[in-house]
């Protein structure tokens, strides 16, 4: 019998007898391994702190754990609090059987809340004598914090099923010939989870420990984790490197690849998130002002982002960009401190304020139903002049038009978010020229011919491109949705633009970076220069909330 043949039966004897004695159990450990990573359901540290799982990367083919020298790596195949595996300073896991998730995709066509059952019952009544099959589907989750409940679930009707998100997304022009939709957007419903034997081998021994589906993983020291992993994405090697402080898991992801979560404490986040999303020498006040707003963003996503994966949130712009252990600084990490626990909330108290933030808004915020149209108009989000109140004359006062909004661009007017020491510059305002041969490049899918015009038919209150009509000289195409324009012209900083062809190239005169909704992060750092305070920043981007304290 060969001595690695050996090593794995001595260590599944020695998890089925509990070998090693475990530490109590914490507050993210749940018997139902699998259906914890999947659940929205929020657990907390015994400080306090909400435990946040984070992926950390996706569609990997192998992945190797391993620690410093202080402890090693600790392996629980059944999640923390059950029997351990010690003694290894790495692990390499590969997949093997793995079988993709199962899943569907519906158009949504109703929005409400739990106690609108009455309302969602009328609307599945109604959208099935249209000759559809609706179902009501929950999202959000429900958490008790600081003596009180907090419930962000949200009810959906949605009309489907379909294969793909495309798919749903297309079948909104038609949904919307038959009835009125209000909030729009996809859902997607797991069917069922992907599966497969995770295998991870230890790097002293050679010992080798199997489990369905997720395995954990917690440093034994005070050293963070580090990870090493790679995989394919869109046909190019994916290379993965950092280091993550807390507990990581490898499970599969919905395509049945292996995906790295980073689970751990609210606090440690947001420390390690702060700095990537802010000039860390920005003004102190300003830093505290995204402290809070970065965590009301996560309170507010969990259970409405990436639902149908085994994470709460993603590492990368499009939940907010988090790059592990070793990236912290003093100063953010003194922010996040100075703040602990403080979130907005809505006017009335009841309901945690949406907290969106982007770069530079150039020098005009927009409203959140215009570049989200799944969203309902906030009363926190609503588009503004980016300036002291008596600098805030109504340049649009009848309305967004070429003239005014060429002239808003090309003369702008006093904006926080311009005089900013930090991030003004080439994202306050921008030339970008797009050749007639990039744009045929660019705009290929379409198969427009010729590009003769490029037009904006619809704009937000800040003068944002909602709607581009692309006319070439085979047929026409109109691009729709705040990111898509962006992507559509070689991303774009921003769709707060005009635009003129000249010689078959396309000139772009913009302002701004980022979407535009809620803080803009530059004009936080005028505000802070100026002298403003970070309860002042929150109350000038986010109008009408309250600053609370929950733990």
């Amino acid at each position: 019998m060969s001595g690695s043949h050996l090593q794995r039966i001595i260590v599944g004897w020695a998890l089925l007898a509990g070998a090693t004695p475990a530490r109590a159990a914490d507050e993210f450990s749940g018997a139902d391994k699998l259906r914890t990573i999947y659940s929205a359901e929020f657990r907390f540290t015994r400080q306090g702190f909400p435990v946040v799982p984070v992926a950390i990367a996706e569609g990997l083919a192998r992945v190797t754990i391993s620690a410093g020298p202080s402890g090693g790596v600790r392996l629980f195949p059944e999640g923390e609090g059950s029997s351990e595996v010690r003694g290894e300073d790495a692990w390499q896991v590969r997949a093997s059987a793995t079988v993709p998730a199962k899943l569907q995709h519906w158009a949504v066509v109703w929005r409400g809340k739990p106690g609108q059952g009455d309302e969602a019952d009328a609307q599945i009544k109604r959208w099935k004598e249209l000759g559809e099959k609706p179902r009501r589907f929950e999202q959000g989750t429900v958490f008790g914090v600081g003596g009180e409940v907090l419930d962000r679930r949200e009810v959906l009707v949605g009309v489907g099923p379909f294969g793909k998100p495309e798919e749903a997304e297309h079948a909104f022009e038609a949904l919307a010939r038959k009835a009125a939709l209000a909030n729009p957007g996809v859902f997607t419903e797991l069917v069922d989870r992907p599966h497969g034997q995770l295998e991870a081998v230890g790097s002293k021994t050679g010992m080798s420990v199997r489990n369905e589906g997720v395995l954990w993983f917690v440093a034994g020291g005070d050293s963070p984790l580090r990870v090493e992993a790679e995989g394919t994405a869109a046909k190019a090697l994916t290379r993965v490197s950092g280091a993550y402080f807390g507990k990581l898991y490898v499970t599969l992801d919905r395509n049945g690849s292996l995906a790295v979560v980073n689970a751990l404490p609210e606090d440690r986040l947001l420390a390690g998130l702060l700095p990537a999303e802010i000039f860390p020498n920005a003004p102190e006040e300003a830093l505290k002002a995204q402290a809070v707003a970065a965590r009301g963003e996560l309170l507010a996503k969990i259970g409405t982002r990436h639902i149908g994966d085994p994470f709460r949130l993603c590492s990368q712009t499009h939940c907010q960009v988090y790059s592990g252990a070793g990236r912290e600084t003093a100063r953010t990490t003194a922010a996040v401190a100075a703040t602990r626990g403080e979130v907005l909330f809505t006017a009335d108290g009841k309901d945690l304020a949406d907290t969106v933030y982007s770069a530079n808004c150039g020098g005009h915020t927009e409203n959140n139903e215009n570049v989200w149209p799944d969203m309902p108009a906030l009363p926190a989000l609503r588009g503004h002049r980016d300036a002291p109140a008596a600098g805030k004359s109504d340049i649009y006062a009848a309305g967004v038009s070429a003239e005014n909004l060429a002239r808003f661009i090309d003369q702008p007017p006093v904006a926080y978010c311009g005089q900013a020491r930090l991030g003004a510059g080439d994202r306050f305002r921008w030339t970008v020229k797009r050749t007639a041969a990039e744009l045929d490049k660019l705009l290929d899918q379409y198969h427009l011919g010729k590009i003769r015009a490029i037009e904006v038919p619809q704009r937000g209150v800040s003068g944002r491109a909602l709607a581009v009509r692309v006319v070439g000289s085979a047929r026409s195409e109109t691009i729709r949705g705040e990111l898509r324009i962006r992507q559509a012209f070689g991303g774009l900083r921003s769709s707060l633009f005009v635009v003129e062809l000249k010689d078959g190239d396309a000139i772009f005169r913009g302002a701004g970076f980022g979407h535009g909704v809620g803080m803009c992060q530059t004009g936080a750092v005028g505000m802070a220069e100026a002298g403003k305070s970070y309860q002042q920043i929150l109350r000038h981007y986010y109008p009408g909330t309250v600053l609370r304290k929950l733990w």
